[in-house]
C-alpha cells in the first residue's frame, strides 16, 4: 500500500500545462466510482462520466488512421466514438473540440486530453475515471509525463460477489464457465493487481497513489485529503458538489457511490458468495491478498489443496485465460499513445 503523504510533500500539476493530470483506475467493481466521486469534492478537481475512451475505442481508432489527424478527421472519429454503447448519455460539442485542438490532433492521447476536458468543463485539475485505464497504464504514462495514477483495490471476494450481481455476468468476452465464472472474476483479479503491483515498482511515488476500499469507506475524509495532497490541492479548502451527471443513467449500479457512504458492503460477500466460492476466489488471488494486507489468504499447503479441488479442467482453462489475458496485455504495452 501507499504511505500517507505529507501535505506539501507533493507538488502541485503545473506540468500538465492545462491538460488531463490524473486518472482514477482499478479492476471493475473496486470502488472506482466512490473515490471519483471524492475527488471530484475537492475544489477546482473535475471529473467527467466514464469515457472508455483507451479500452473501448483507441484501438480501433489506431488501426483506422494516422497521426496527426486533421479537422474533417477529428469530426469524424468523434462521431465513430459517441455511438459506442459505452458512450451513450456523453454528450460532445464536435466543432468546439476541432477548435480546441487546433484544428489537428496530434496523438490519440491529445484526442482523450480534449475529450475529458471538453465533457468536465471548467478546472484547474481535470481527471477522468474507466477502471480498465489500468491495463493501459505503461503506454499512458510515456505518452503524459506528468499524468498521475489513484488506483484502487479492493477484496477480492468482494470484488468477484459484486461483479456476479452485475449485468456483464453473462458478458460473452468472459469464459462459459456457468456456475464457476467467479474463477474468470478472481483470475481477472489476480491479473489487475499484478499491474498495480508493476506500477508500484516503475512509477515514481509522486506519480500513483494506491487506496484501499475498505480504507475509503473506513474514513473517507482522510480519503479525500489524501488525494487532494496527492493532486497538489489544499487538502481543507471545503468541498465543492460533484458533477451532477457524473454518473450516467444507464449506469445505475453505481448510484450507491453518489449516497452515504457506509461499510456495509465490505462484508457482504460473506453471505452472497459462500464459503467454497471465497475459498477458491482466495486461493486464486493469494498474492494479491498478501500484497495488499487482505486477510485469509491461504498458506501454499493450503493453497494448493484448493487448486487441487477446482479439477484438471478448471485449472487447464485458468492457464488458457491467463495466458490469453497476458497476451492482450502485452498487445497494449506495446502501444505508442
Amino acid at each position: 500500500m501507499s504511505t500517507p503523504t505529507e501535505p506539501g510533500s507533493i507538488p502541485s500539476l503545473p506540468e500538465a500545462g492545462g491538460r488531463v493530470g490524473f486518472l482514477v483506475v482499478g479492476s471493475p467493481r473496486s470502488g472506482t466510482t466512490l473515490v471519483q466521486r471524492l475527488a471530484c469534492e475537492i475544489p477546482g478537481v473535475r471529473m467527467p462520466p466514464e469515457t472508455h475512451f483507451f479500452s473501448e475505442f483507441v484501438s480501433g481508432l489506431m488501426a483506422r488512421r494516422r497521426f496527426p489527424l486533421d479537422a474533417d478527421a477529428i469530426a469524424d472519429e468523434m462521431g465513430r466514438f459517441l455511438i459506442l454503447d459505452s458512450a451513450r448519455g456523453l454528450h460532445v460539442d464536435t466543432p468546439a473540440l476541432v477548435r480546441d485542438l487546433g484544428g489537428t490532433c496530434a496523438s490519440p492521447y491529445a484526442l482523450f486530453d480534449a475529450l475529458v476536458r471538453q465533457l468536465a468543463g471548467p478546472a484547474e485539475v481535470w481527471g477522468e475515471k474507466t477502471p480498465d485505464h489500468l491495463l493501459w497504464w505503461r503506454p499512458l504514462a510515456q505518452a503524459a509525463p506528468w499524468l498521475r495514477f489513484v488506483v484502487v483495490v479492493r477484496d477480492p471476494r468482494a470484488v468477484v460477489a459484486s461483479n456476479l450481481a452485475m449485468p456483464w455476468r453473462q458478458d460473452g468476452r468472459i469464459p462459459a464457465w456457468g456456475e464457476q465464472v467467479h474463477l474468470a472474476f478472481a483470475a481477472l483479479w489476480a491479473r489487475l493487481q499484478r499491474q498495480v503491483m508493476a506500477m508500484e515498482h516503475t512509477v515514481d511515488p509522486g506519480r500513483r497513489l494506491v487506496l484501499r476500499y475498505e480504507d475509503v469507506v473506513d474514513d473517507p475524509d482522510a480519503a479525500r485529503r489524501r488525494i487532494a495532497v496527492f493532486l497538489g490541492r489544499p487538502p481543507d479548502a471545503g468541498l465543492q458538489a460533484p458533477p451532477e451527471d457524473m454518473v450516467l443513467p444507464w449506469e445505475g449500479w453505481k448510484a450507491a457511490a453518489l449516497g452515504p457512504v457506509t461499510a456495509d458492503r465490505v462484508t457482504s460477500w460473506h453471505e452472497t458468495l459462500g464459503a467454497r466460492r471465497a475459498a477458491d476466489v482466495a486461493a486464486l488471488c493469494r498474492s494479491g491478498m498478501r500484497h495488499f494486507g487482505y486477510d485469509g489468504a491461504p498458506g501454499p499447503v493450503d493453497a494448493a489443496v484448493a487448486w487441487a479441488r477446482l479439477g484438471p479442467r478448471n485449472c487447464a482453462r485458468l492457464v488458457r485465460y491467463r495466458r490469453a489475458y497476458d497476451g492482450y496485455l502485452g498487445a497494449i504495452d506495446r502501444r505508442r499513445l
